[in-house]
């Protein structure tokens, strides 16, 4: 808690009334004869009170905070690095792999990567979340996926 609540709370404050304002603009109806922006208007609403408990949590106890260094010093800094190239090649290769080959290829190498995992895991881990990606989007939802060189998914 401390400053970072603090900060954190008066951003998602600022968003929230951003979202009444949206909402507001969109009208709002009636609570019997909802207007576009009724859902909208009380989200926000939602958003600003939350934000403001956490705020007068972060201000009754304001502890000193350890600063910014100590936020990131555990992180593994080659593995952001190699997860941002993963994403890159995969953004890059999506269309021309296919949706379930570029996907099949990232999860083997996050699992193998950066979480290490059996090869066993790993590549039925990998198939297993693609295929049913694929199912969700392409079947149940029915959006267009590339289906890439090899013509599947």
């Amino acid at each position: 808690m401390g400053n970072r609540d603090i900060i954190s709370s008066l951003i998602w404050m600022v968003l929230g009334l951003g979202v009444c304002y949206g909402g507001w603009d969109l009208e709002l109806g009636t609570l019997h004869d909802p207007g576009s922006g009724f859902m909208f208007f009380w989200v926000g609403i939602i958003m600003v009170g939350l934000s403001l408990s956490v705020f007068v949590q972060g201000v009754r106890t304001r502890a000193d905070s350890p600063g910014i260094r100590a936020v990131f010093s555990g992180l593994r800094w080659p593995k952001v690095v190699y997860v941002l190239i993963a994403l890159s090649l995969y953004a890059y290769g999506f269309n021309l792999l296919g949706f379930i080959l570029a996907t099949v290829l990232l999860l083997i190498f996050l699992f193998k990567a950066i979480e290490p995992q059996r090869w066993s895991i790993a590549i039925l881990g990998a198939v297993g979340s693609s295929v049913a990606a694929y199912l969700v989007f392409q079947v149940w939802l029915g959006s267009q996926l590339p289906k890439g060189l090899l013509g599947i998914g």
